[in-house]
């Protein structure tokens, strides 16, 4: 049970550091599938209210090397292999992460042009899907991959997001 004092201490940690703008914080049940789960579902469910489409005609994107949980959701926004009991899947993208080469001063323009190909191949990805009448609802992302450690600069993740408010998409940061 949460201690008599959770209100007063979600407001007083929590809040004073939750992004400007929001006024209300969800907390699942301490699972980063749950917590996932629930924001696939919110974001989702604005993204279909929003503009009028079918709940079951969207997709969530994610980024290869993610691994956002164990339910079916989470895992069909997953990079692919973490799929080792081979459970059934939505059709969802999942979009390439760059593969960023170190160190990052040496190769600037290299892993700038890396990162650029991968938010062209997910603005590919979400045009695809739209024409094609299942847009992506949602965008999901962990900035240190959960497979291999993989990252890429905050430079890509603004870039990604900017694409994602562009287009209308609501943006999931995964991140434990």
């Amino acid at each position: 049970m949460p201690p008599s004092d959770y209100v007063d201490m979600l407001r007083d940690i929590v809040m004073p550091v939750a992004p400007q703008g929001m006024s209300q914080v969800h907390l699942s049940d301490n699972t980063a599938t749950a917590a996932n789960d629930s924001a696939i579902s919110v974001a989702l469910f604005a993204y279909a209210m929003k503009n009028e489409k079918n709940y079951k005609n969207l997709c969530v994107m994610g980024l290869e090397g993610s691994s956002h949980g164990n339910s079916i959701a989470a895992i069909s926004c997953s990079d692919p292999s973490v799929n080792t009991n081979n459970a059934p899947t939505f059709d969802w993208p999942v979009a390439p992460l760059p593969n960023i080469k170190y160190p990052f001063t040496h190769h600037a323009h290299a892993n700038a042009a890396e990162e650029q190909r991968c938010l062209d191949a997910a603005a590919n990805i979400i045009k695809q899907r739209r024409d094609a009448g299942k847009d992506v609802g949602a965008i999901i992302v962990e900035p240190i991959s959960a497979l291999g450690n993989k990252l890429a600069t905050p430079m890509y993740y603004k870039k990604l997001r900017q694409l994602a408010a562009t287009e209308g998409i609501p943006f999931i940061v995964d991140e434990t």
